[in-house]
Order: structure tokens, then sequence, then C-alpha cells
């Protein structure tokens, strides 16, 4: 797997300046009108460039000519924005309005105090006149303002009081991954209390157009914004379980969703979520800005296919191209027939059948391929397929194809062959020779040799015995048996490799770190045969066990 070496950052400073301002400003200035009025009114009394809108100018006024009080400012500037999700950051005493280009990002045209005040907007790459107007009418004359972009909008700016109302100064801001938080009889951060304090998370996300329903769960009041819609209305005490929902309808493009949430006393908990409530035909792509799948899911789609080469792009260009995650679900109605079902992924995935999970790589990988053979089917089926990101290229594929042309449903036999006749010589019954050897190859002499009566192994995360090691051993299994004529599907479950031979032919060849099923049918006349399978462990949990069926008889 390819890696780089990346400095991630959750918010980036956008300081490119292209295209000229109002009257010739210098990269990085602001063209600045200065009225002695607090509306805008008639020609300004000052006009110059601004470096930087970054001002405290306590009780006085901005410069010569200009009162301490009533008095308005607007600022402009043309600024290049790559598209995407950007946090602007205002402080501001008294009103502010702000612009990009057509958009009214920020208005606060009203008498205030000088509390920050933080607002996500999305907006779609390209250059845009940005103007900030700003008034001041009595008292203490504060302003200022910056922005940055938020990276695929992948954390809730979370904003923590010291009083259940949030009508108090925050002590605290940060970038929370999620809403899914138990703090029990503690509190989320120092400065914080543990009790009668309240959260403010605010994001904005990409949705798909649909009917969505929003959920609560939390120890105390929840209450959910979209888009300055009430949605979820729990503000009140209540303790888990308990769970409160609302549906919006939501047309394709960015909304912001607004979690905000109190603690009166006792244990704290804030939960929140929300899922698509239409019917999906194909895939059911969950997308999560995150590898644990935690949260709300930044994206859900329809996706035709899992087959997706992302390199070191991100799924849509407002999620991260690292540390994202995707579950897809689908019900689909399979012809009777054994299957092969087969996934290969850069970094970790893992695959459910019918709520069992039969793929477990939930590890960095680079493009590992991976399979479960054999797979017996018939009608409906549920598969679900988890996958995560970490770094450097992304890639995913899942498919399935026939495993066998015989469409026969399987009647398991023992792991033991049928008796032979009397006259026919053959191994005891269900006696293998088992050799195990202290090395990944079946080098040298064997460290244990035992019979054993079945091949049926999970020494989970120790050894064998007899001084074999748990990790980077090697064990070789021989017995000979009689079969009737017919067709036979012998089938390995391992991890890590297997191969098996039956008579001269190697059947079974998944020689690999792996952990899975393989399968292959071989057609036998009646006779005796040696059956011998070799296996090797190179760390983790260990697993060895052989099967084998009778498909039809001559």
């Amino acid at each position: 797997m390819k890696r780089y070496c990346l400095i991630s950052t959750s918010l980036i400073l956008v300081t490119l300046l292209v295209g000229p301002s109002p009257a010739a400003a210098a990269p990085g200035e602001w063209w600045a009108d200065y009225f002695d009025n607090p509306t805008l009114s008639g020609a300004p009394v000052l006009s110059r460039h601004d470096e930087a809108i970054n001002f405290s100018w306590g009780a006085g006024g901005p410069g010569a000519g200009l009162p301490s009080d009533n008095f308005s400012i607007r600022w402009q500037r043309d600024e290049w924005f790559a598209g995407g999700t950007y946090r602007f950051k205002v402080l501001a005493d008294d009103g502010v309005r702000v612009w990009v280009g057509d958009q009214l990002v920020i208005d606060e045209w009203r008498d205030r105090w000088a509390e920050p005040l933080n607002v996500d907007r999305y907006i779609p790459s390209g250059t845009y006149r940005v103007r900030i107007e700003y008034y001041e009418h009595v008292g203490d004359a504060t302003m200022s303002i910056g922005w940055s972009r938020v990276v695929g909008g992948e954390t809730w700016y979370g904003e923590y009081f010291n009083c259940r109302d949030m009508n108090c100064p925050r002590v605290l801001t940060r970038d929370d991954s999620a809403i899914d938080f138990d703090w029990g009889g503690g509190s989320p951060d120092p400065a914080v209390t543990a009790d009668n304090f309240s959260v403010r998370w605010t994001r904005t996300l990409n949705f798909n157009a649909g009917d969505y329903r929003f959920f609560a769960s939390s120890d105390d009041g929840t209450r959910i914004w979209v888009d300055g819609g009430l949605v979820v209305d729990a503000w009140e005490d209540h303790s888990l379980p308990q769970t409160y929902s609302g549906d919006a309808n939501l047309v394709d493009g960015r909304h912001t969703v607004t979690v905000e949430y109190y603690e009166h006393g006792g244990d704290a908990s804030a939960h929140a979520w929300w899922q698509l409530r239409e019917a999906f035909t194909n895939w059911r792509g969950e997308y999560f800005d995150n590898r644990e799948m935690v949260g709300g899911p930044a994206l859900e789609r329809n996706d035709a296919e899992i087959n997706f080469d992302w390199s070191v792009e991100p799924p849509v260009d407002w999620m991260p191209d690292d540390n994202f995650s995707v579950r897809w679900t689908r019900t689909l109605d399979f012809s009777p027939g054994y299957y092969r079902l087969v996934l290969q992924a850069d970094d970790g995935v893992r695959l459910w059948l019918d709520h069992s999970i039969i793929i477990d790589k939930w590890q960095d990988m680079d493009y590992e391929l991976h399979y479960v053979d054999g797979v017996y089917l018939e009608g409906p089926h549920t598969l679900k397929l988890e996958y995560y990101e970490h770094a450097g290229s992304a890639r995913v594929r899942f498919w399935w194809e026939d495993g066998t042309e015989d469409n026969a449903p399987p009647s398991y036999l023992s792991a033991t062959a049928e008796q032979a006749p009397a006259e026919r010589p053959q191994a005891p019954a269900g006696q293998w020779k088992a050799s195990y050897f202290a090395n990944v190859y079946l080098e040298g002499d064997p460290l244990l040799t035992r019979t054993e009566t079945r091949l049926d192994h999970d020494w989970g995360w120790g050894s064998p015995g007899g001084g074999v090691p748990s990790n980077h051993f090697s064990a070789r299994w021989t017995q000979t048996l009689y079969f009737p004529a017919g067709l036979y599907r012998f089938t390995t479950y391992s991890d890590d490799g297997a191969r098996l031979w039956v008579g001269d032919r190697l059947l079974i060849n998944s020689w690999r770190p792996m952990r899975g099923y393989s399968s292959g049918a071989i057609w036998l006349p009646s006779g005796m045969r040696e059956v011998r399978m070799e296996y090797y462990e190179c760390t983790g949990v260990a697993l060895a066990r052989l099967d084998w069926q009778l498909v039809s008889r001559p």
C-alpha cells in the first residue's frame, strides 16, 4: 500500500487573493469605506485600504472625521474559493452582515455584544466579491472576521457553555468527529462543569434529495434544527434509553444541521444521527467521514455496483481523501447454486451474509484479494459490506461468480469417507496422521506428531500443544480413505493458508495469509485415495478445518 507523509488538519486557511478589489487594492488588502452614520448612507467620509479586518476600537472611533458611536463601514475585495464548506468566524459589536458573491452568509444586523459567531456555508469553486458591512451604535466598538475551509465538512463545530440554556459565555470550542458521547457523571472537558452545562454543535453536509429521519438519544435535553427549522424537540430532562425523532424533506445539496443539548444533573450522554427513508434499488451506500462509521453518514446514495478506484481522491470532493469509511447493504435474489463471493480492498473490509460475518479483514491492506468459495445460495439473501480507507490509495471491489455448474443443494457427509467393503484395505476410520512444525514452511523434523479423529481445529490465540508455538507454525494431515464413485466437493476453512491434495491432484491452493473458505470439486472413481492437507499459521487466531460432501453419484 502506498503511504504518504501528510500533515492532516481540519481547517485550511484560505489566504489567496485573485483579481483586484475596488480601487486596485494590493493583494491581501480590503477596500474600506467609512460612514459617519450607522446606515451606510451618503458619501463615505473616509476611504482607505485595510490590510485585515481585525479592529478593537474600544470607546473610540476608527479615525479622523468619524464619531466614536453611530458609524458604519463597508469592506470589499475579490477572493478565490476552492469549492467546499467554509467556516466564517466573526466577532462584532454591534451589527454585521457578510456576502460572498450573491450569497448572504451572515446576517446579524442588530445591536449585539462582542460574542463570537461561527457560520458554516458551502461555497462553490470560483472567484467572488466578498462584501462585509458593519455598524457601531453605542459603547465599545469591535469588528474582526476570518474564514477557513473545513475539509469535507468532516467535523462538528462544538460550543460548550457552563449554563443549561447557552445564554452565557462559551468556555470551550472544539471540533467533534461525531455526536456520540457518554460522559457518565463526568464532563466533556476540565473547562466544563459536570452538571448544568450545554452544547451547540453545527455542521454542513451534502444530502441527496429525499425524506430523512433525524434521531436524538440523550440525557438530558436535545433539539435538532435543519437549515434553521426545528426537526426534533426534546428540550426536557430525561434519561436513557429514550430516542426522539423527526422528519425533514431535503432537496439535493448542502444543508446545515444544528444540534443543541443540555445536561441538568446525574449522568450525561448525547447521541444524534439520521437516515434516509427512501427505498434503495441498488446498493445502499452510507459514506462516513471517519474510519469508525460513527455518527450520521456524511452521504447516502444508490450505488449500482461496488467497484471503486478513488486513488488518492475522496469519494466526493467535499469528503476527506483519507480516514473515511463506507457501508453498503443490499438484498438480492439468487438462483439455486454454489457461489464464490470475492472482494478486493485497500484498506480494511468485512462482509456479512444474512447477519453472519464471512470475511473479516478489518486491517490496513494493499489491495488484497479475499474470497469465500462453495457458498450455496437460493432465494433472497442480504449482503452487507463495510470498508474503510486509512491513507494512500482507496480502492474496493466486490463481486460474485458461479462456484460450480452443479446446482444441487449440499448434503453434507462427515469428514470421514464411507466405510470400504471388508476386502478393501483402508486406514482406521477418522485416523488422521498429524505432523506439526515450528515454522511456516513444513521444514525439518516435526515438533509434534499424533493421530487425530477429526480435522476440525479452532486454537484461537493458542497453539496445538506439545511445544508448538502459537504463531508461525505449520501442519500436515494425511489419511487414505475409500471413496465410492461420485462428484465430491472439498471445503477448507482456515486462518491462515491451506492447500489440499486428493490423490495426486492439488485441489485447493490458498497458500497465503487469509481467513475464509476455499472449495474445489473433483470426480473420483471408486477406490482408495490419499487425502493430504497442509496448513500454516502466521499470526493472530489459528483455525484449520476440512469437510467434504458427495454432490452426485454416477
